[in-house]
């Protein structure tokens, strides 16, 4: 039967991935629209732009907020890994 053991290190490795691969998606990005002609669907697609920008700003914090969990999750499995571990009894 296999060890069943928890990885902080390779979970904190894994979050850490994922937080820097969203961190483009929160970046401040400053888009330049038309403002003054009136051509059809101008209006349109600025409430796109800036619905598509509010979107992905929504996704990284999302992100964000699950490598944290992973992170807490994974030092809470640590901790209860250690706590089993000093319970049971020493092979002779």
């Amino acid at each position: 039967m296999g060890q069943l053991q928890s990885d902080l290190a390779g979970a904190s490795q894994k979050a850490t991935a994922l937080k820097k691969a969203t961190d483009t998606l929160s970046q401040s990005v400053t888009l330049v629209t038309d403002t003054q002609t009136t051509i059809i669907g101008n209006s349109d697609a600025q409430q796109a732009l800036k619905s598509a920008q509010d979107r992905a700003k929504n996704i990284a914090r999302a992100i964000s907020t699950a490598s944290r969990n992973i992170q807490s999750v994974a030092k809470e499995f640590e901790a209860l890994d250690a706590q089993i571990a000093h319970s049971l009894p020493k092979p002779l």
